[in-house]
Order: C-alpha cells, then sequence, then structure tokens
C-alpha cells in the first residue's frame, strides 16, 4: 500500500464520525423511504413486430421503444384513452428480439393490467397508421397506373404489364411487414412491494461512500494539522517523529521507540560536539518540556553526558530554587546550579525563580555564555525553551542553539505551525524539523506527574547544603547588565 492510501486511510479514520453520522443518516433515510413507498402493482401487455428476419426486426424494434419513450409521446397516446392520470408507463425490449413489453405502473393490480393493454394497442395504432397511410399511398398509384393500362394487347391476350401492376397491388395490401401486433395483450400483473432489508442494505452502502467523501472532503479543506503528511504539505515544515499520548490506543513502547528514533536521528545530523538541542512549540510549553526530559534521559541512559535545562520560566515550575534565570545573571554560577539527576551521567538546570519579565537579562550574549558553561558540563544539552507565542526568549535561545525542534500538537492550525517556523527561520535557528505530539499530553499534563521531579527536579539530597537563591536576588532593580550584552 503506498503512502497516498495510507494517507487517505488515515484521514478516514480520524474522521471515523463524520462516515458514521452520513451512514446514519442514510440508514434513517432509506428506512423512512421504504416505510412510507405504497405497494404498487406492474402490468404488462407484450407486442411483437413482423414481416423480416428476426435480426432486422430487433432492431427495429429498439427505434420503436425509442420513440415510445419519448417524453411527448405517452401524453399524446393516453389523450384517446380513458388511462388514469396517476399510472405511469415504460417499455422493455425482450433481449434481441422483435417484442417489446408495455408497462404500467398502479396502486391497483386491475387498473394497472388495463392501461397496459389500453397503451399497447395505442402504440401498436399509432406506429401501424403510419405503415398503413404509406401502404395505401402506394396502392392508390399503383392503381392509378393500372387504369391506364388496358387489360388486353391489341392481339386480344392478356397484357403482361396489367397482370404485373394487378400482382403489385394485391402485395401491398396483403403487406405486413413492420406492423406492430399484439403477442400478449394482459400478460399479467407483478406486485412491487419494498424491500426494507434490501433497501437498508443499498442505505448503508450509499452512506458509508458518501461518508468517506465527506470525511476526505474535510480533510482537503481543514486547516488543522492531523497527521505527519498533513504537516509536511499544509506547512511546508518536515516532520520527525510522531509521538502517541495516552488515550491514544498505542503501547507505550511506541513512543519510546520513536523517541529512540528521534535521538538517532539527532545524532546522524552533522552538529558540533557538544551539541545544544533547543525544543520550543507554538503555543505552550508542556509538550517541548516532556520531550526535552525524555531525550535527556534516553541519551544518559546511552552513557552520554546528558544536561536538561528547563528555561522556559513557567511559573509552575518556580519551586524558589536558582536555576537557569539565576544563569543568566551569572553564568559562572552554573557548576552549582547543575543537579543531579536520578540517572547517572544526567544533569539537570531547573527553571529558577519566576520572572514576570525576563527581557532585561535574555539577551543573546548571556544566553550564548550559559550555553557555552553548559556545554563544557555534557555530551548534549537539551534546552526546554518557551513557546514561539510567549515573547523573544524562545527565538533567542533556538537561534544560540546548534540545533532547534519544534513541537506541534495535533489538531494545531497550519497556520499557527507556519507562523512559528517563519519566527524560528528569521531568527536563523537552524530547524531540524517538528515533533507531532498527541494533543492528550498537553490536556491532561495538569493529572500527570512533572517530568521534571522524576528525573532530577525532586528534594535535594540530605547532604546538599547549597542555600537556594531567591526571587528577590535576581530582581530587575538589582540587575548589573554590562553594556555590550545590549549590542
Amino acid at each position: 500500500m503506498n503512502s497516498t492510501w495510507k494517507r487517505r486511510i488515515e484521514q478516514v479514520r480520524r474522521r471515523w464520525w463524520v462516515v458514521a453520522a452520513v451512514t446514519v443518516l442514510a440508514l434513517a433515510g432509506g428506512a423512512l423511504s421504504a416505510l412510507t413507498t405504497p405497494t404498487t402493482y406492474v402490468g404488462k401487455s407484450t407486442l411483437v413486430l413482423s414481416g423480416r428476419t428476426p435480426e432486422q426486426d430487433a432492431v427495429m424494434m429498439v427505434g420503436y421503444l425509442t420513440i415510445f419513450r419519448e417524453p411527448a409521446t405517452i401524453p399524446r397516446l393516453r389523450a384517446g384513452t380513458s388511462i388514469p392520470a396517476d399510472v405511469t408507463f415504460d417499455a422493455q425490449t425482450v433481449a434481441a428480439s422483435p417484442i417489446l413489453t408495455i408497462e404500467a405502473t398502479a396502486s391497483d393490480p386491475g387498473t394497472a393490467q388495463s392501461a397496459a393493454t389500453a397503451m399497447g394497442v395505442a402504440f401498436s395504432d399509432d406506429i401501424n397508421a403510419v405503415q398503413k397511410e404509406g401502404i395505401q399511398d402506394n396502392v392508390t398509384d399503383l392503381e392509378r397506373q393500372l387504369g391506364q393500362i388496358p387489360r388486353v394487347d391489341p392481339n386480344g391476350a392478356t397484357n403482361p404489364y396489367y397482370a404485373s401492376l394487378q400482382e403489385r397491388i394485391d402485395a401491398a395490401r396483403a403487406n405486413l411487414a413492420d406492423q406492430l401486433t399484439a403477442l400478449q395483450p394482459e400478460a399479467g400483473v407483478a406486485k412491487v412491494a419494498p424491500n426494507i432489508t434490501s433497501a437498508l442494505g443499498r442505505a448503508a452502502i450509499g452512506g458509508l461512500v458518501l461518508g468517506i467523501l465527506a470525511a476526505l472532503g474535510l480533510a482537503a479543506l481543514s486547516s488543522r494539522v492531523s497527521s505527519e503528511d498533513d504537516l509536511r504539505e499544509k506547512t511546508g515544515v518536515e516532520p520527525l517523529v510522531e509521538l502517541p499520548g495516552p488515550r491514544s490506543g498505542e503501547s507505550p513502547g511506541v513512543r519510546r521507540d520513536r523517541l529512540r528514533a528521534l535521538t538517532n536521528l539527532i545524532s546522524l545530523e552533522d552538529l558540533p560536539k557538544p551539541t545544544v538541542i533547543a525544543l520550543t512549540a507554538g503555543h505552550g510549553t508542556w509538550g517541548s518540556r516532556n520531550i526535552a526530559a525524555e531525550l535527556a534521559e534516553l541519551s544518559a541512559r546511552r552513557g552520554e553526558r546528558a544536561v536538561l535545562v528547563y528555561a522556559d520560566n513557567e511559573p509552575a515550575q518556580a519551586r524558589g530554587e536558582a536555576g537557569f534565570n539565576e544563569a543568566l545573571a551569572d553564568p559562572s554560577r552554573i557548576p552549582d546550579l547543575l543537579r543531579d539527576g536520578d540517572i547517572p551521567s544526567l544533569k539537570v538546570l531547573a527553571v529558577g525563580a519566576h520572572l514576570a519579565d525576563r527581557y532585561p537579562l535574555a539577551t543573546r550574549a548571556r544566553i550564548l555564555a550559559v550555553l557555552d558553561e553548559l556545554r563544557s558540563h555534557g555530551d548534549i544539552v537539551l534546552v526546554a525553551a518557551p513557546a514561539i507565542s510567549d515573547g523573544g526568549d524562545a527565538s533567542l535561545l533556538c537561534a544560540a542553539a546548534d540545533a532547534a525542534i519544534l513541537v506541534v500538537a495535533v489538531g494545531s492550525r497550519a497556520g499557527d505551525i507556519s507562523a512559528a517556523a517563519e519566527a524560528l527561520e528569521r531568527a536563523h535557528a537552524a530547524v531540524l524539523g517538528a515533533v507531532l505530539i498527541d494533543a492528550t499530553q498537553i490536556s491532561m499534563h495538569s493529572a500527570a506527574v512533572d517530568r521534571s521531579d522524576v528525573i532530577g527536579l525532586g528534594q535535594r539530597p540530605a547532604h546538599d547544603h547549597r542555600s537556594p537563591v531567591h526571587t528577590a536576588d535576581i530582581r530587575p532593580h538589582s540587575w548589573s547588565v554590562p553594556e555590550q550584552d545590549h549590542a
């Protein structure tokens, strides 16, 4: 199965409710139509064309069938009969034979049969009248010629030309070619009752087809991203992996394997060593925080010195302990601010005290100084950056990193994703691509355990006597920002 078919199937699967709704409506319509359609009766009368070979008669009968089905034919024939106005008519040829079946549909069997017989007579008379008129004209012309020829020639013998004309007149009067005659004036009546089972079957098939087409149409018109193919086609951003969420129905092993694949993709890039990878999103930070933490954990388990940096300035993560925000004010403090993770060779730099306005500290020079210092403590540095929509911090962090990854939630608007990608491009960030995550990873973050507690941002060990840095220590009025940091 090629990628196009897979994508179409995925589009239909994601919009299964559209298919279900259209199918249910079609079933309801089919059931209603079957229950409200009255029983009808079809009377039949058969006509036969004679006078030629069967093959020629069959071809001629097709022409007569076309004449019968002309819109003006039935009203004209009905005018000379007493057929009720609610009776409808049709005609059929019997295979490749010179037989024509006239069908009349009515509400009772008697009316159906009598109407079919009457219409058969009216149609055959109408067709035969034309034939008879032509024959009569031919006979009249021959009789005129016959009256001008003597019966006997001068020697008293019978005139041969006179005898020939007389034979032609007799043959013309006896000619029945192309004449429609009744084969079975009353060929029987068939009862047509609505079949609920058949109607529901047709409705189900039709509804399913229409539902699939509707789902594909909505997918084409939708401005939201629902798959990796959507992300590539609607935004131009290259997808790296798609990570399932807790409600996606996929096993936890699928998420683990795709995170490992993402780690391998990063390792295949020609990036400087040590490497700094920044993760950001168009809106919100929970997706990028979780993925950064998981990537740092995987790198540490492979024996690499990994550093996880929470640089998103999330108020919910500011626990009064010093971290990235304090490092911006003084990068030399980083060795003291780094914490041991729960996995050997993993270091964690917390958010630090939340700052309502981090703009004066988050300069390019300070960010570069912090990242350079962090490189000396790890082989790979994973930075959970703020969302692009939160301000300029994310663009500066992603531009200062060796590579950036955009985290995109399923269901995001393509325009928002494109705007985030363009913002990173304007900042000259080296964007590797995007990670597509299940929206439930964001919607359920309040009920989930924070990854920072899982891998190293929990309680300090009892022997750690470092004093925390309070928010007041880095309030704006106490900052000392060198002139060159504003360049």
